[in-house]
């Protein structure tokens, strides 16, 4: 999704520095009525980035993150939900478990997130049962 979204630099944007709606003077939100055109395509590339990226994502994934108020906010709790969100379960297999690390890996991937190899090899030490090692 992140290639995606870097196609048009003005969505990427958003997403790593964030949108924060016109303040007025007071540090009040202001009224769109107000909103000069800069400001209004401002909030138009960041309603463009929030549609897409929560066309792409699940539902479970959409409830989680629905309270977000920005771009960048979704983007950053995406992240946050998707790493290293599980460990090994009682009676899992280790193929079980490397299925469900590969699962997460592939979301990761997905939305951008890239995990050097050290950090692979640390969480599996510490996450796989001691006996399967």
């Amino acid at each position: 999704m992140e290639v995606y979204l870097k196609m048009e630099f003005n969505q990427w944007f958003n997403v790593t520095k964030g949108y924060k709606a016109p303040m007025d003077s007071a540090e009040i939100p202001m009224d769109p009525n107000n909103w000069n055109m800069e400001m209004k395509k401002k909030a138009q590339v960041d309603f463009k980035f929030l549609n897409t990226i929560q066309c792409g994502l699940t539902k479970e994934e959409l409830n989680r993150v629905d309270p977000q108020e920005n771009a960048k906010e979704i983007w950053d709790k995406l992240i946050e939900l998707h790493e290293w969100t599980n460990d090994a379960k009682e009676g899992e297999t280790v193929s079980q478990l490397h299925s469900r690390i590969k699962d997460i890996l592939n979301g990761l991937h997905t939305i951008g997130h890239q995990i050097e190899n050290r950090d692979l090899i640390r969480y599996a030490v510490n996450v796989f049962p001691r006996n399967a090692l």
